[in-house]
């Protein structure tokens, strides 16, 4: 079936408001704040002309369709300024216009005939969450079957919504998401995104229950925001980290009531909790000591706790109950030798709890405590 005029007529009409936003920005903008030129925002019109004519010689074929989107998608993300280097050639679809365009590339592309790709299937092995309510940054979480075999989604509390984060030229952009769908028990999120030139559908298993409960938090906030009230001044920061259903890492940056960061000598600072490869000496691998490390000889969940010196304790129990976070640790306590830092001794003692509020919003410390309740027990790799 061949694509209707009043279709392509549809297409061309929605050109309009977008070049006309771009000019108005222009007007409506200081000269030293202007990014493009009025010369950038002629180039966008022609190179939209350009791409629907190339959709329609493609006659619906997919390899066709599919190089058309390269072709606009890559005219679109600089400002074909060939002089300058090119991470600083961040052209509209990246700059301002990034929904506006990719809204109107895709449904161009389905207009003339684009057929939705078998998805790519990514089995959830390795999650990290960064929440940060201070920042824009306020849930941020890698999802992937390796460290680098991933996605990255960003929620952007101004909007709402999720984005894909892509990574062109160095820097971090944002790109829309749609379709973004969880089954009903969390088990698999889908979701279609424009990136790097390529529409890709992306389907997330989860490979245990643990991970369903962070696929679960996507499909919720997406459908509503946890972050609408401004946070508190001493709400923290958080990283999670899980690893095949293991806890890996767990972070806090604690604020106090003053927005101050509270630091890590000090009574109130926040918990450092995470699995550690440790050589002979019970020692870290740290990586700016370039001299000769014993060999890895273990690897231990810890809590590392400085107040008022630094110290580190294995992790018997790791619990949350309200918004309290309760780590009992082992009989040994680990510290340096001395001031040199050149020899970790460890000293037995009685086995300790140490607490730690965790001041934040009710979505991540709900989060957390069912992350904690559902947790693979922690195996080191070096155990027979």
């Amino acid at each position: 079936m061949s694509v209707k005029m009043t279709d392509i007529e549809t297409i061309k009409l929605k050109k309009g408001p977008i070049i006309n936003q771009m000019l108005a920005d222009y007007a409506a903008a200081s000269e030293e704040d202007r990014y493009f030129s009025i010369k950038n925002v002629e180039d966008c019109a022609d190179d939209l002309d350009q791409y629907i004519e190339l959709l329609l010689k493609s006659n619906k074929q997919q390899k066709e369709i599919s190089k058309s989107i390269k072709w606009i998608f890559k005219q679109l993300s600089t400002f074909k300024q060939e002089q300058e280097d090119l991470e600083f050639l961040w052209g509209f679809i990246y700059n301002g216009y990034t929904e506006e365009l990719t809204n109107f590339i895709l449904e161009a592309a389905f207009v003339f005939g684009m057929e939705r790709a078998k998805p790519k299937i990514i089995k959830t092995n390795n999650f990290y969450l960064k929440h940060n309510p201070h920042s824009f940054d306020a849930f941020r979480l890698y999802i992937g079957s390796t460290a680098n075999n991933g996605v990255i989604l960003e929620y952007r509390k101004e909007k709402g919504c999720f984005e894909f984060v892509e990574n062109p030229y160095g820097d971090s952009y944002g790109m829309p998401v749609f379709d973004l769908q969880i089954n009903d028990n969390y088990t698999e999120l889908s979701f279609d995104v424009l990136t790097t030139g390529t529409f890709k559908s992306i389907v997330l298993k989860a490979q245990r229950p643990v991970d369903s409960i962070l696929l679960q938090a996507v499909g919720t906030l997406n459908n509503k925001n946890a972050f609408l009230t401004p946070p508190e001044p001493d709400f923290c920061n958080l990283e999670l980290e899980l690893t095949k259903g293991v806890l890996t890492c767990l972070s806090t940056l604690n604020y106090d009531k003053n927005n101050s960061i509270i630091n890590m000598f000090t009574e109130g600072t926040g918990m450092k909790i995470l699995v550690q490869e440790l050589d002979a000496n019970n020692r870290f691998q740290h990586s700016d000591d370039l001299a000769p490390h014993p060999a890895i000889v273990c690897e231990k969940f810890i809590v590392i706790y400085a107040v008022p010196n630094w110290k580190y304790f294995e992790i018997d129990e790791l619990t949350i109950i309200g918004t309290t976070v309760s780590v009992r640790t082992g009989s040994q306590k680990f510290a340096y030798e001395n001031e040199q830092r050149n020899n970790v001794i460890a000293t037995e003692i009685e086995s300790l709890t140490l607490d730690y509020e965790l001041r934040t919003y009710d979505f991540i410390r709900t989060i957390l405590a069912e992350v904690l309740r559902q947790r693979e027990a922690f195996k080191a790799r070096f155990d027979n």
